[in-house]
């Protein structure tokens, strides 16, 4: 029986020196880490640590969508800035060709640059983000104007046509979660956008060039003959003044509504990030008061564990030796 208890009291002392070098080594990592708290059974508190991790996390990954959303958006922002740039000098060459001193070889001189302006615009609606077209709604992988041709003339810039495609998905307006209670709408249809924008543009453009667009207002069919001078040279004046109301009307109604609708929602990822930022910064006050340690306690508590790590070698050495000796 003697024996027996020997062993229970040897096996006490061994399993006791275990627990104090394994409270020492707790301390010190807390003491080095200046975290207490690393895995769920160093406290109680487990779950709310757990749950506030979590929190931390989720904010993390909101304003990583912001900062994304918003340089898509500043994107948008100096893409319709360039856009209502264009359409403010298309304005000025219409007012100028309008005049009828100028001869119509002048205004296919004019025609020229409002033709460059025309492609500018359609290089600002095709273009792309990360791989993906801005403004292709959801079937953001073709580009939302694809180039076609008039019937007249056959070739040359006066001939080129764009042409919204009008594919499924094309026509919707994304939008992306930056908050568990803020959604933000990513584009603005290109047709909806761009569509009365470039009609001006290929309708000047063409007038000015010498040829007529069909039908006389709308989205053009792609028809058109040439004008017949001098008996058609007032009617072009006509259509080149026409074309002067609908670039105001691309721009006021389209462009400019778009800019502020922009800013506004930049300034809803603004307040959103604002949010998370505070909610980040506060869970992660509470995380430290439950989980970081205290480096005076941890450092005197450290200095007990040692000393008792000591005393419990000492003593079981000594235990140790006895038991040895009652073999011999």
């Amino acid at each position: 029986m003697r024996r027996v208890s020997e062993n229970q009291q040897t096996r006490l002392l061994v399993s006791h020196t275990m627990q104090n070098k394994q409270r020492m080594n707790q301390l010190t990592n807390e003491l080095t880490t200046g975290i207490k708290v690393n895995k769920p059974g160093d406290s109680t508190e487990a779950g709310s640590i757990s749950r506030y991790r979590q929190l931390i996390d989720k904010a993390d990954s909101y304003l990583d969508t912001i900062a994304q959303t918003k340089s898509f958006l500043d994107i948008q922002d100096n893409l319709v800035a360039q856009a209502t740039e264009l359409m403010i000098r298309a304005k000025e060459l219409a007012q100028q060709a309008a005049n009828e001193t100028l001869s119509p070889t002048s205004r296919s001189q004019i025609a020229e640059e409002v033709f460059q302006v025309r492609d500018q615009m359609a290089n600002i609606a095709n273009t792309t983000f990360q791989g993906r077209y801005i403004y292709s709604g959801v079937d953001d992988d073709n580009p939302p104007y694809d180039q076609t041709t008039y019937t007249n003339p056959a070739s040359g810039n006066a001939s080129v046509r764009y042409v919204f495609d009008n594919e499924p998905g094309k026509d919707v307006s994304k939008s992306v979660r930056v908050t568990d209670e803020i959604s933000v709408s990513l584009n603005t249809p290109a047709n909806e956008l761009f569509g009365t924008s470039l009609e001006a543009l290929e309708r000047l453009a063409r007038s000015l060039a010498g040829y007529k667009t069909e039908p006389a207002s709308g989205t053009p069919d792609g028809s058109g003959d040439a004008y017949t001078m001098p008996a058609d040279f007032h009617q072009q004046t006509e259509d080149i003044k026409a074309t002067i109301e609908l670039i105001n009307r691309a721009r006021d109604n389209d462009l400019i509504p778009e800019r502020i609708s922009i800013g506004g929602r930049i300034r809803r990822l603004e307040t959103g990030q604002a949010l998370l930022e505070l909610t980040k910064s506060s869970a992660k006050e509470v995380l430290s008061r439950i989980q970081d340690a205290d480096e005076t306690e941890t450092a005197a508590n450290l200095q007990q564990a040692q000393t008792a790590l000591q005393a419990s070698y000492s003593i079981t050495a000594k235990v140790l030796r006895m038991t040895i000796l009652d073999y011999v």
